[in-house]
């Protein structure tokens, strides 16, 4: 049986990081940014974990406490009573210095009471749960009557969460169809069930986005891909072609890499291999748009581009290759795969990198699709079921999506991150712009749910789960075709779906 070790992406890639010893020199990046491609030198939704690295030190940053004090002025009820302090179950702790904790702090004070005294002062209780025993370890509170207020969303639990109970829906809470989520709107619609809806998604940002280093780029003599996007030129075919010329220009390249990155080439086509319509799920395993996109994984596969990390790095990602140069796209998750002390901006400060070095480009588009379909990450959190904290819940929602909408909040947010977490202008003001909802990113978001339906038919952290195994096995190891593979997989995968649509029916 082949297990991805889903432990959280900040881990794992610490410790590639520190894989890295004194002997592992390399020369920096010269002020041009010229390099030979040879010149020596973490997870999504879908690929390790879905959630950023988050730095909690609890300082306070001025402009962010100003701005979302103005903002919050536009608060759907700043006059409700949240006494009790919300009881948080994750995996990671919640950054409490950022702007909608500052609002919810300046018009809501700091909850009163909790059952933790350690977090007196504090917005939120933690509930510290091993990743993978997240799911049992929220079934056992809510029958023990001591449920949590709050879970992180996971793509990969939705909707199969919902229909085991686990969470109920926020429309009863939260006024969703008012003008403050209209942004958010076709977001929002791809994740109703039955007409209700149990995510309130505020905002996204990049499920997976591409990293590479300008100098092993120019090195190889290839155009920048940030270019091509501009040029609305960045396509599977220009992709194609890019990896097909860094192979030539040395010994062991390879285009990309990360856990997950098939997955982003499949939603590109704008056919997800199961969707969701609101009322339903949708099998998408027979459609034209899958098939096609399943050549493109195999040609990958075939002509060794990708990064053969079942071969080479026993499953494992290898950021080190990246940074060394042998591998051109680091494409293994969204922005905190650049941030924090295992993020791979430590690789510029250790070897000396320019400010520039490191830069950003999403997935290529689909040349045949009518949009430009990217896989988003959904920021958003789950009411669980049992939770009686009616009033904070609905505070901090309102906190956050008040927050996200305000420019002057937006500002002072973006550069508090590139304070903190060395982004660039050029790269962090790309990523806002490309993840806004207010029309203007050249991106449409689009979501697959094929990990959803339980880990029984989807693990997404095993290769050869009948979920999995279409895309892994084309994309990977290419031990079978997709036409085989669905043929295998087809009636477990479809005995399934119709057994949830018929649980979403009678929610």
């Amino acid at each position: 049986m082949i297990n991805f070790k889903k432990a959280a992406a900040g881990v794992l890639a610490a410790g590639m990081i520190l894989s890295l010893t004194a002997c592992d020199e390399e020369p920096a990046a010269n002020a041009s940014g010229s390099g030979t491609s040879n010149a020596a030198p973490d997870a999504n939704a879908n690929a390790v974990v879905t959630t950023p690295l988050v730095t909690t030190t609890y300082d306070t940053d001025p402009a962010v406490i100003d701005a979302a004090k103005e903002a919050s002025a536009s608060l759907d009820n700043p006059d409700l009573k949240v006494d009790k302090r919300l009881k948080w179950m994750a995996w990671w702790d919640i950054d409490e210095t950022t702007a909608a904790a500052e609002m919810f702090k300046s018009v809501y004070g700091v909850p009163a009471t909790g059952d933790d005294p350690s977090r007196e002062g504090r917005i939120f209780e933690y509930i510290n749960v091993a990743y993978g025993e997240r799911y049992d370890k929220l079934a056992t509170a809510i029958q023990s009557g001591d449920s949590p207020d709050l879970f992180p969303f996971e793509i990969r639990d939705f909707p199969y969460g919902v229909i085991k109970g686990r969470y109920q829906p926020v429309d009863t809470i939260l006024n969703l169809e008012g003008s403050k989520w209209d942004g958010a709107r076709d977001v929002l619609n791809q994740f109703r069930l039955n007409g209700r809806y149990y995510c309130a998604i505020y905002e996204i940002s990049f499920d997976s986005l591409l990293y590479y280093r300008k100098s092993v780029l120019e090195g190889a003599g290839l155009k920048d891909p940030r270019t091509l996007f501009e040029n609305d030129e960045w396509t599977w075919d220009t992709f194609l072609d890019m990896a097909r010329q860094f192979q030539q220009s040395g010994d062991g390249k390879y285009v990309i890499e990360g856990y997950n990155p098939e997955n982003e080439f499949v939603v590109s086509t704008g056919t997800p291999i199961i969707e969701n319509d609101g009322t339903k799920l949708i099998n998408n395993m027979n459609n034209a748009n899958v098939e096609r996109v399943m050549d493109l994984l195999s040609t990958l596969q075939k002509e060794n581009l990708r990064y053969p990390l079942h071969e080479l790095n026993g499953w494992s990602v290898n950021p080190k290759a990246w940074a060394q140069g042998d591998i051109l796209f680091y494409g293994n998750g969204g922005t905190w795969e650049f941030e924090g002390d295992s993020g791979l901006n430590k690789f510029a400060q250790r070897f000396g990198w320019n400010d520039d070095e490191i830069c950003v480009v999403p997935y290529p588009r689909d040349p045949q699709a009518d949009k430009y379909y990217h896989f988003m990450k959904q920021d958003a959190m789950m009411w669980c079921k049992g939770s009686t904290n009616d009033a904070g819940v609905a505070a901090w929602i309102d906190c956050s999506v008040t927050s996200s909408l305000d420019p002057a909040v937006t500002a002072a947010s973006k550069q508090q991150s590139k304070d903190k977490n060395g982004w660039t202008d050029y790269n962090l003001d790309f990523i806002y712009s490309q993840t806004t909802l207010d029309g203007t990113s050249k991106l449409t978001p689009i979501f697959d749910f094929k990990n959803g339906i339980g880990t029984d038919v989807a693990d997404a952290g095993k290769a050869e789960s009948p979920v999995e195994s279409l895309t892994k096995t084309v994309f990977l190891t290419g031990e079978k075709t997709y036409t085989q593979l669905r043929e295998e997989n087809f009636a477990t995968i479809d005995t399934r779906i119709n057994e949830l649509n018929d649980a979403i029916s009678k929610l």
